[in-house]
């Protein structure tokens, strides 16, 4: 089968099997780079710790989305910039590049918390300014990019993964996949060896 749907699912696999996982600008592999950040989100966990989510279009829509999978399902308090009202004020105030930076001040960031960015370029301005105040303040970072290799995320996350892809489509669809992983992982859900299926209605709650 040589079709545009195969070779779009090749893609997708393709992908997964050539992403670039960084821990402080050290390569490493896939198994090791979610087995660290998974130790230290249980650190954020003991020490009631916080997650921040900050993306733009699609990559906010997943960002508020992870934010509630945390919250409710992780046990850990996960925020994102999603109050349009708040992103508006804070923009209109200080600048959209400043908005997430100020959103952090807000909450008054510590070093216990993490920082998550996502975003296809890598680039966004308020989402580098963002990663450059964290690392100001020893607050850790996790910044999935994609498109050009030597975008800045890659390069001054805490924890970086790279998508080596040329288009944005292909690039939020890993990119959500690697956050659920994140989270599946951390919560011990194995969807390959269990039998029942997953329930989130309180009335019949099975994770």
């Amino acid at each position: 089968m040589n079709n545009y749907e195969q070779k779009y699912f090749n893609s997708i696999q393709e992908s997964l099997n050539r992403s670039k996982y960084k821990i402080h600008g050290k390569n490493t592999d896939p198994s090791s780079f979610f087995d660290n950040l998974v130790e230290t989100t249980k650190k954020i966990k003991s020490s009631e710790g916080r997650i921040f989510f900050f993306g733009n279009g699609a990559s906010a829509a997943f960002s508020n989305h992870m934010a509630l999978d945390w919250s409710k399902n992780g046990g850990i308090l996960a925020l994102c910039l999603s109050d349009s009202a708040l992103l508006t004020a804070l923009s209109n105030d200080y600048s959209y590049d400043l908005a997430f930076v100020e959103f952090l001040k807000i909450n008054n960031i510590k070093s216990n918390d993490i920082v998550v960015t996502v975003s296809s370029s890598g680039n966004s301005k308020n989402v580098i300014n963002v990663l450059n105040y964290c690392n100001d303040n020893k607050v850790l970072t996790f910044g999935l990019s994609g498109l050009k290799e030597d975008n800045q995320t890659a390069k001054i996350a805490s924890y970086s993964l790279y998508v080596p892809r040329k288009t944005y489509g292909l690039v939020e669809c890993i990119h959500q996949i690697f956050l659920h992983l994140w989270l599946d992982k951390y919560m011990n859900i194995e969807d390959w060896s269990r039998d029942s299926f997953q329930n989130m209605d309180a009335s019949n709650f099975n994770l």
